[in-house]
């Protein structure tokens, strides 16, 4: 008899050691059972159980406990275990295991451990990619431990856990939300809020979340989990690792790439000193790297790792699948194109073979296939291939998950190339609404900075559709409507984002919210004085600017969770173009403009402009097309300004920026102009029409930054002034690197005497008071008035720094490349003066600066500084320098330079404009007034035309 039992235990041995022929493993298993009908005694059943079990348990350490405990994001939502990596030896040794157990009777085991058997099958089924198999056991685990009254048992909790992680890699996402939910709230109820299992439940829900497109709310989640497992010290274990892989996935979903390649390096480097572990996480971490590279445009880095990792996985490994996707759009983007279609072949192989066709990840694949034949002018094999993935992402994501509108956008576009105008744009404008939805659901909580970065994500989508709009016009009429209803919607959005919270803060009058949110300003302020070390500098004084730029915020973030009215305001209430041309009076005409890159089958280098006109009576907006945006931009803008700096006479600009609009404006008088791209760096008024008088003589033109903000003028109620004013000039700047400006003294001095004389109250700051300190204690004067230089740095330097700012950090943001000069700064200009972390005030104000100050009722900044209209333009959002920063700080209108401009010019300018205000009480009128008289006396462009008003 013994030797019998020890017969079979050696065949069990032999089982669970060799890599053998799937027959081999059936024929084991039926000699096993049919020698255990003769030895079927219950001490028997005993020993060859507990051999069973034993070797279950090490089955289940071929995998690292982290794959039952964490989910782990990976580039193509595929869901994400080392399906099949531990080979046929675990899958024998699983399935061996099994058949030992069969000898034992359900009597004589008890409760729990039935529960626990079929719990630790379904998580060895689950890691070996065996999901139906998986599901059974673990539904069988739980109807075990409820039926037993376990409900209460750690392995209860776990099988949970285990159904909600199943679930979402399987894409059942409405299943698996319940479950993670529940096992979230049972480890806190059992084991505390600071448990790492809660952790693990947090990491799970994020990446459910992220799955969901529930971003915002995922990243809280992560965050959670990042909190419990650093207050338990294991910053150096796997779970920390996946999640940092985690947020930097989201992080990068919301376009914030470099904040994700910091969090992946940490991961790597993490999972790299664990190399002795079974789990493949770190080639994961490497595969999600390597696209990350490849969003970023490092592509011989993608390159590079993509093939270390096809090295690595195994030949049908889901995670190889991801990196031949991913290599497959890299090769797109570096022209490899001969490449493509093959590594889409063989990952919808490999998916299909493991997940089946009903997966998230499968329906990515055929997605990439679908659109690299449209690419190729392949419709026939595209449109199957593209209707496929759109039918599993709406089987599996729901019609409003960002995947299932990528999907249908790309059949729209495929449409479009068909020529099937009226398809195409059926669909293309459920995808433009659905995007206007995603714009009202994920900005609320997000930082400035954040909306930036998923702004930039969305955007292309919006250029795309113009695209579309313009080739579908000739045969589709509402298309042109569209364009101009979505443009209005979205066109500046962030500044009124920003702009609409900062007045819903102040005027909720909650005490403690307007005292986090100057203290957010306050966090804001700490920063820019960072600024001016180099990255260098700062990791010498141990100062991590990054993590500091993250709390502040997260601040922010914290702020728009606790008020509703903070959120409210990044909702986008969409304008319709009718609701503006009621608005128009006969003789006025609405012009939006459009900077546009050109999308073929994919985005050109090349950029046109569309101007959409609208007038009281037309039917529609009209569409001027002007192709030639690149020479608008470079060879004529460069003509343009030689000729204004040269004195010289110019009649080819008109031809090129104004004669095409000036076709669908016939009998206007008045045009609100809303200018896009280069259009914001001219001013149309100096424009010349050959043989005929400048467009200032011609036409009122009323910049706007945005055509929707028509309704607001037109309604706006008349404000009783405040009758103050600051007057801010002449400084004293401290040395001889900036040169003196005594005309300004003369300026300041003019302005005040009119002003006082109307009855004003007038603040001067001059020589060593017109300091940055003392600009920062504003409090919303009427008018604010600024005589001093102005400065934008249009290219970025290497090293070193300027005006005080470091390039280290000027080079990723613009708001920081342009300012004003004020007291005592000459030695920060030039270098001498090092940065002092205890004040504010070098002498240099920059725009970043600026949009921090309390400027909420300010009538009217006039900027008396030369090129303090400059900045870096941004399709969409103007210019991002002083002008952004003074509209974001509050101040209701703005008049700039455009270009140096003489001193006594400029002070007859200012007098006149003062003296016609105070007259007419109307800004824009006296401004164009204050135009016209100034030509009187320079006829010369140079003179009149320096300065631009825009604004309400």
């Amino acid at each position: 008899m013994n030797r019998l039992i020890r017969n079979l235990l050696v065949f069990f041995a032999v089982a669970f050691t060799m890599n053998a022929h799937g027959q081999i493993l059936k024929d084991l298993k039926k000699t096993a059972t049919d020698m255990a009908k003769d030895l079927n005694t219950k001490e028997n059943r005993e020993r060859v159980a507990t051999i069973g079990v034993k070797n279950l348990e090490k089955a289940r350490a071929e995998f690292d406990s982290t794959d039952f405990d964490y989910a782990i994001l990976v580039s193509d939502n595929s869901g994400l275990f080392d399906l099949k990596k531990k080979g046929q030896s675990t899958a024998m040794l699983s399935s061996a295991a099994s058949a030992t157990l069969a000898f034992m009777k359900d009597e004589e085991r008890t409760d729990a451990e039935k529960a626990r058997g079929h719990r630790e099958m379904g998580e060895v089924y689950y890691g070996n990619g065996w999901f139906k198999m998986a599901s059974g056991k673990f539904d069988a685990a739980k109807a075990a431990y409820e039926g037993a009254n376990l409900t209460g048992d750690i392995g209860y909790i776990k099988t949970i856990a285990n159904m909600g992680l199943l679930y979402s890699t399987m894409g059942r996402y409405t299943q698996a939300q319940g479950y993670t939910a529940e096992a979230l709230d049972l480890r806190k109820e059992k084991f505390g809020e600071t448990s790492t299992s809660v952790a693990a439940s947090f990491n799970n829900y994020g990446v459910l979340k992220y799955n969901l497109a529930q971003y915002n709310e995922a990243l809280t989640d992560i965050e959670a989990a990042t909190a419990i497992l650093k207050q338990n010290k294991l910053e150096q274990g796997m779970p920390y690792a996946i999640v940092l892989n985690n947020e930097a996935m989201l992080l990068q979903g919301v376009g914030r790439y470099e904040e994700a390649e910091g969090k992946l390096k940490e991961a790597t480097t993490i999972s790299a000193k664990l190399s002795s572990t079974k789990s493949s996480n770190h080639a994961k971490f490497l595969s999600n790297l390597a696209l990350l590279y490849q969003l970023e445009g490092k592509y011989p880095d993608a390159e590079a790792t993509y093939q270390g990792l096809e090295k690595t996985l195994g030949k049908s490994n889901p995670d190889l699948a991801t990196v031949l996707c991913n290599q497959a759009a890299l090769y797109m983007t570096m022209g490899k194109e001969d490449k493509v279609e093959d590594l889409l072949k063989r990952a919808l192989s490999i998916y299909k073979s493991n997940l089946g066709e009903q997966h998230p990840a499968y329906a990515r694949a055929q997605n990439d296939l679908g659109n690299f034949y449209r690419y190729k002018g392949r419709y026939p094999d595209a449109e199957p291939a593209l209707e496929k993935a759109l039918a599993i992402r709406e089987a599996t994501l729901g019609k409003n998950h960002p995947l299932y509108v990528q999907s249908q956008e790309d059949l729209a576009i495929l449409h479009w190339k068909k020529k099937a105008w009226d398809k195409a744009f059926m669909t293309y404008r459920e995808v433009m609404d659905k995007s206007m939805d995603f714009i009202n659901n994920y900005f609320p909580p997000m930082s400035e900075s954040e909306k930036t970065k998923y702004w930039d994500v969305l955007f292309p989508r919006f250029q795309r559709f113009y695209n579309f709009s313009i080739e579908a016009s000739t045969e589709n009429a509402h298309a042109i409507e569209a364009m101009f209803d979505y443009q209005i919607a979205t066109k500046g959005l962030l500044l009124n984002s920003t702009n609409k919270v900062k007045q819903a803060i102040f005027a909720s009058k909650d005490g403690l919210l307007i005292k986090d949110y100057l203290a957010w300003l306050d966090a804001k302020e700490s920063l820019s004085r960072l600024y001016a070390y180099s990255k260098e500098e700062l990791k010498n004084q141990k100062i991590n600017l990054d993590s500091l730029e993250r709390a502040t915020n997260a601040m922010e973030r914290k702020l728009s969770e606790r008020s509703t009215d903070f959120s409210s305001g990044y909702s986008v209430q969409k304008v319709q173009f009718s609701q503006l041309q009621k608005s128009l009076l006969d003789n006025e005409a609405l012009v939006e403009v459009v900077r546009l890159q050109k999308y073929d089958q994919k985005f050109t280098g090349e950029s046109r402009y569309v101007a959409l006109v609208l007038t009281k009576n037309a039917e529609a907006p009209k569409m001027v097309l002007l192709d030639n945006g690149q020479q608008l931009e470079t060879r004529y803008a460069k003509f343009y300004r030689n000729a204004i700096h040269q004195r010289l006479n110019d009649e080819h600009s008109y031809d090129q920026y104004w004669a095409k609009l000036e076709t669908e404006l016939q009998g206007k008088k008045m045009i609100y102009l809303s200018p896009d791209g280069v259009y914001s760096q001219l001013n149309l008024n100096t424009m010349k029409k050959p043989g005929a008088d400048y467009v200032i003589n011609r036409y009122d033109i009323v910049v706007l930054g945005n055509s929707r903000d028509l309704l607001a003028l037109k309604n706006k109620k008349t404000k009783t002034s405040k009758k103050n004013a600051t007057l801010i000039g002449f400084p004293d700047y401290g040395g001889s690197e900036i040169a003196a400006l005594p005309g300004t003294k003369t300026e300041l001095d003019g302005v005040s005497k009119l002003l006082k004389a109307s009855a004003y109250q007038v603040t001067m700051f001059t020589q060593k008071t017109a300091s940055e300190a003392n600009v920062k204690k504003l409090k919303s004067p009427w008018i604010l008035h600024f005589a001093t230089h102005g400065y934008f740095l249009q290219d970025k330097g290497d090293e070193g720094s300027a005006f005080g700012i470091h390039f280290d950090n000027a080079n990723d943001n613009p708001l920081l490349r342009s300012g004003l000069m004020l007291a005592g700064a000459s030695s920060t200009a030039s270098g001498k003066r090092l940065p002092n972390l205890e004040s504010n005030d070098n002498g240099i104000l920059t725009a970043y600066e600026a949009m921090n100050l309390n400027l909420e009722g300010t009538e009217l900044v006039l900027l008396s500084a030369c090129e303090t209209g400059l900045g870096e333009v941004k399709a969409g959002e103007g210019v991002y320098g002083l002008q952004r920063a003074f509209l974001v700080a509050g101040a209701d209108a703005l008049i700039m330079s455009l270009w140096k401009v003489d001193d006594a010019a400029t002070q007859a300018l200012m007098t006149n404009f003062y003296t016609n205000y105070i007259k007419l009480g109307n800004k824009q009128k006296a401004f164009k007034q204050a135009q016209l008289q100034l030509m009187a006396k320079y006829k010369d462009p140079y003179y009149w035309g320096a300065f631009v008003m825009m604004g309400n």
